[in-house]
């Protein structure tokens, strides 16, 4: 995992706590642009909206992973790595 400056860790913080009103226990949680994410889903016949969350690119991993192994929610399977928007679905 990388290291963050302080600055960055409050940043991420920010976003967590945003992002920790809107997620329930069976939302799944990943990084990835809009449009493409739209059109996975799409071709995918999966009916379910994202909701979207703009972050920095180097922190959406750190975002995903602290959601995924601290509060048990499911990495969907279309999460990328380095992503400007996280999601859940």
């Amino acid at each position: 995992m990388a290291k963050f400056s302080e600055k960055q860790v409050e940043e991420i913080n920010e976003i967590i706590t945003t992002i920790a009103k809107e997620i329930k226990a069976s939302h799944e949680i990943g990084a990835r642009d809009r449009k493409i994410l739209s059109g996975l889903l799409a071709t995918n016949k999966i009916d379910k909206t994202p909701k979207f969350f703009p972050c920095k690119r180097e922190y959406s991993e750190a975002i995903v992973s602290y959601f995924v192994k601290e509060k048990n929610n499911k990495r969907n399977k279309f999460s990328m790595n380095a992503q400007s928007f996280i999601y859940i679905l």
